[in-house]
C-alpha cells in the first residue's frame, strides 16, 4: 500500500526558480496575501458549486473525507470529472475573479473538501 502525506507545505511551492524570481514556476512567496479558509464543505452526489473568493487569485483544496471527490464543470458527474483521491489536493493558481468549479461524490458517497483561498 503506497502511503499518502497530507502534509502540504507552500514553501517549496512558492520558492521555485531563481533568486531574483525569473523563472519561478508559480506566484513568488513575497508576492503571497494573507490565507484565508472556509469551513469545510460535506461534498455529496449532488454537484455544489465552489466560487473564488473576492480579490483572491489562488485556491488550493484538499479531500480530507474518506472518498473520492470529482471537480469540473456544472455537469461534473463521477464518471466525468477530475478525481482527487483522499488525503490529495488541487492547486489553483493565478485564477480569474469569475473562476469556480463544481464538487461531487460519487452516487451514496460523502466526503469532505478543504479550500484555502490566498491572494
Amino acid at each position: 500500500m503506497t502511503s499518502k502525506s497530507s502534509d502540504i507545505s507552500i514553501e517549496p511551492l512558492f520558492n521555485q526558480g531563481k533568486s531574483d524570481g525569473s523563472g519561478a514556476k508559480v506566484t513568488a512567496i513575497s508576492e503571497i496575501g494573507a490565507m484565508s479558509h472556509r469551513t469545510p464543505l460535506t461534498i455529496t452526489e449532488t454537484p455544489q458549486q465552489i466560487l473564488i473568493g473576492a480579490n483572491k487569485t489562488h485556491m488550493e483544496i484538499q479531500n480530507i473525507g474518506t472518498e473520492d471527490i470529482y471537480v469540473g464543470g456544472s455537469g461534473v458527474a463521477s464518471t466525468s470529472g477530475l478525481r482527487i483521491f483522499t488525503d490529495y489536493g488541487k492547486t489553483f493558481s493565478k485564477v480569474k475573479s469569475t473562476f469556480n468549479f463544481y464538487a461531487v461524490c460519487a452516487a451514496g458517497k460523502t466526503s469532505t473538501l478543504v479550500v484555502i483561498e490566498y491572494s
